[in-house]
């Protein structure tokens, strides 16, 4: 575990979710659509944005393509039962406990608004912000309706800060992807959980190994 400073003053932290509130590696919208039957389609996007992703964002709209002709209740129904068998061992409790401390608590993914709303319910979040579908008469068109990319992750942090009057040094990420990145530049204090990139634990004041959100509490 790298440790360098603990941060005290935090009063805004943001969790990542696919690797960090969720136990996942595929990415639970991928892991979705191929419970939906797109595997192939899924493995062949999944492969390329593997080759493409250090350049930037790239495959989301090729994902939504893949929902279309599905309705929102059969993605909110499986969304529930994904968040709930996938949830990160600790997630709850620490929840609770950064909530009871004050502090406001919230969660961005590049996935689905329909993933983030099934995990919002389990764990009472102030704020989740994900990508939306469009849907018509509650059936997915394949389109995007709000993108949410790295870049646009750092964006919607940045107005969360300015919404809340907060300065960088209060305000803490939890993330585990090159994703993350931006937002990790940006807050005054990152902790990279279970992460696999170098490239990510780098960018960390903190990071810890260990697939047990609790062992992040010392640091909040």
């Amino acid at each position: 575990m790298k440790t360098l400073i603990t941060n005290r003053k935090s009063k805004l932290v943001f969790f990542g979710v696919e690797g960090v509130l969720l136990n996942v590696v595929f990415g639970g919208f991928k892991d979705i659509l191929t419970f939906l039957g797109k595997e192939e389609d899924v493995n062949k996007i999944n492969e390329e944005y593997q080759k493409r992703k250090h350049l930037g964002p790239w495959g989301l709209e090729n994902l939504v393509e893949l929902c279309k002709g599905f309705s929102r209740e059969e993605f909110t129904k499986i969304s529930i039962d994904y968040c709930n068998k996938n949830l990160m061992m600790g997630a709850k409790n620490i929840i609770r406990e950064i909530k009871k401390r004050g502090f406001l608590v919230g969660a961005i993914s590049s996935g689905p608004q329909f993933l983030l709303d099934a995990l919002n319910d389990i764990l009472d979040l102030d704020f989740v912000f994900g990508l939306k579908i469009e849907f018509k008469d509650n059936v997915a068109t394949g389109k995007i309706f709000r993108k949410i990319d790295r870049f646009i992750k750092v964006d919607i942090l940045k107005e969360k800060m300015k919404e809340l009057n907060l300065s960088k040094e209060n305000v803490t990420v939890i993330g585990d992807s090159i994703t993350d990145i931006p937002m990790a530049e940006e807050a005054g204090f990152f902790i990279a959980f279970n992460s696999k990139s170098d490239e990510v634990k780098q960018k960390a004041n903190v990071v810890v190994d260990k697939k047990d959100l609790k062992e992040i509490l010392k640091f909040i």
